[in-house]
């Protein structure tokens, strides 16, 4: 507990000394210190307002809204409230999507969306913090997976069927390497395993962690990686143009990883994984 309240200090600290080293930073005659909080950029909105806006997608292990607490559960929500309630800071949650959250990002609807796939796409376009983990793209199918589940390329017809969420980092990486398998995009997980259950598709695909929560949960289906398994770090996307806000975050990262709280939230919903 006492490394832990020292650590509060530390990061609260850690964001002043963030701050402070940009002022000093700044080009001449400029009056940081003077510039209303929204136009010396997100940390100093953040510290200011006492809060901070997550973009929520519906995707479990990462993020569930609770409906019956009307709260949000999951991995990120879990490190968000550790790592901005060490500052003092509130987490409000708005609601998105995979395929729109890079825009929402850009046009200031939210702050920060966590559990993002980096790619060299969405790099254009936002700005990324050090890596929470890595995250395999696999498929789950509820029968046994037959010799043509060996490789990517062995799948890639279109007798294969396959759903996926429309937008997401993992489908878009995926039909790169299986242009001419059937796809059924859907918005959420949930839709995705209907697809499935129903018996539309063959198989659905996803990063490692979705699907072994699914066969955790159901207690059926077996999850395949092809052969040249495809993987991108997972990490916590921010508005560009944000360096101490991106550094602060990173220094918390490597913290929490550090002390093992990371790698608790982690194993909490995906039982024996290692971030």
């Amino acid at each position: 507990m006492a490394r832990r309240n020292r650590f509060k200090g530390w990061l609260a600290a850690a964001a002043s000394l963030v701050l402070a080293t940009a002022a000093l930073l700044a080009p001449a005659g400029e009056a940081v210190a003077q510039t209303p909080a929204q136009e010396q950029g997100d940390m100093a909105r953040i510290l200011q307002t006492k809060v901070v806006r997550i973009g929520a997608i519906e995707a479990f292990p990462y993020y569930r809204h609770d409906l019956k607490t009307d709260k949000w559960i999951g991995i990120m929500p879990e490190l968000f409230e550790l790592m901005f309630g060490a500052i003092g800071v509130k987490v409000e949650y708005v609601t998105t999507d995979w395929g729109t959250a890079a825009a929402g990002l850009q046009s200031g609807k939210f702050d920060l969306v966590g559990g993002y796939n980096v790619t060299p796409q969405r790099a254009l376009a936002v700005d990324f913090t050090d890596p929470l983990a890595a995250s395999r793209i696999g498929l789950l199918t509820l029968k046994t997976p037959g010799p043509e589940y060996a490789s990517w390329a062995t799948l890639d017809r279109p007798a294969f069927r396959v759903a996926a969420v429309d937008g997401a980092a993992t489908t878009r990486a995926a039909q790169k390497v299986l242009p001419h398998a059937t796809w059924t995009l859907v918005q959420t997980n949930d839709a995705m395993l209907m697809e499935l259950e129903s018996g539309r598709v063959d198989a659905i695909l996803s990063n490692e962690p979705t699907l072994s929560l699914y066969m955790q949960s159901r207690g059926q289906g077996h999850l395949v990686i092809p052969k040249n398994a495809i993987a991108s770090p997972v990490s916590i996307a921010l508005r560009r143009g944000n360096p101490d806000l991106r550094q602060w975050l990173d220094y918390a990262i490597q913290y929490y990883q550090a002390d093992g709280s990371l790698k608790a939230i982690w194993n909490k919903y995906l039982p024996g994984s290692q971030p």
